[in-house]
């Protein structure tokens, strides 16, 4: 019975099974993304649906299509700010290597466009955003001075 339960050093103690249970609660447990998850929201119109099915099965087939929507439009938002990261990483690379201005103009109005429009981001994005903006905020008002 022990090899299945695993040593008693591997398991997790009270208080860390509590924080997990309240991690879970509060919906921050799985990958973190740079997006909120929908996995609450597709849950519940999946049970919904499972009601909805003794109504009427088109109701239910409507209900799961929305579901599906939620999800590809989840995925479609994540892949945007992965792209977006990456492309703010790579601008930050290419002006400490070349000292081109064009790059702290590009990093500015990306994370201005970000945080503007992508309300979905969760609070760990938006602070990584702010500190790519404030960099490059910092740097430009640094080559002002200089007169670069």
């Amino acid at each position: 019975m022990m090899a299945i339960m695993g040593d008693k050093e591997d398991r997790l103690s009270k208080e860390e099974r509590r924080a997990a249970a309240a991690e879970w609660v509060r919906g921050e447990y799985g990958p973190g993304g740079y997006t909120y998850g929908v996995s609450k929201l597709v849950t519940g119109l999946m049970v919904l649906s499972g009601v909805l099915y003794l109504l009427s099965p088109w109701a239910m087939a409507v209900c799961l299509a929305v579901a599906i929507m939620a999800i590809l439009g989840r995925r479609m938002l994540e892949r945007q700010a992965t792209g977006d990261f990456s492309d703010l990483a790579e601008a930050k690379k290419q002006y400490n290597r070349s000292r081109n201005g064009e790059y702290l103009d590009f990093i500015v109005a990306r994370c201005t466009q970000m945080l503007r429009d992508n309300k979905a981001l969760r609070p760990e994005s938006k602070k990584a955003v702010s500190d790519y903006l404030d960099w490059a905020e910092r740097r430009q008002a640094g080559n002002a001075r200089k007169g670069r």
